[in-house]
Order: C-alpha cells, then structure tokens, then sequence
C-alpha cells in the first residue's frame, strides 16, 4: 500500500466524521431551537 492511497483514506474518514458531527449538531441544534419555542410560548 502506497502513502498517497492512505492518506486518502485517512482524508475519507476525517470528511465521514466531519460530516456526522455537521448532522450531530444540526439535530441538537434543531431540537434546542424547538424546545425554545415550546417554553417560551
């Protein structure tokens, strides 16, 4: 295996972790905002 193939690899799991952590934290984000909304009204 060459170092160009396992830094992409290593680039791959780095983006699929970003992007689980972008849609972690929308739905926190989401459910904070809706939770807001209930207890202030």
């Amino acid at each position: 295996m060459s170092d160009d193939s396992r830094n992409g690899q290593q680039a791959r799991l780095w983006i699929s972790w970003l992007v689980v952590a972008v849609l972690l934290g929308y739905g926190v984000a989401q459910t904070v905002v809706t939770a807001a909304k209930l207890f202030t009204h």
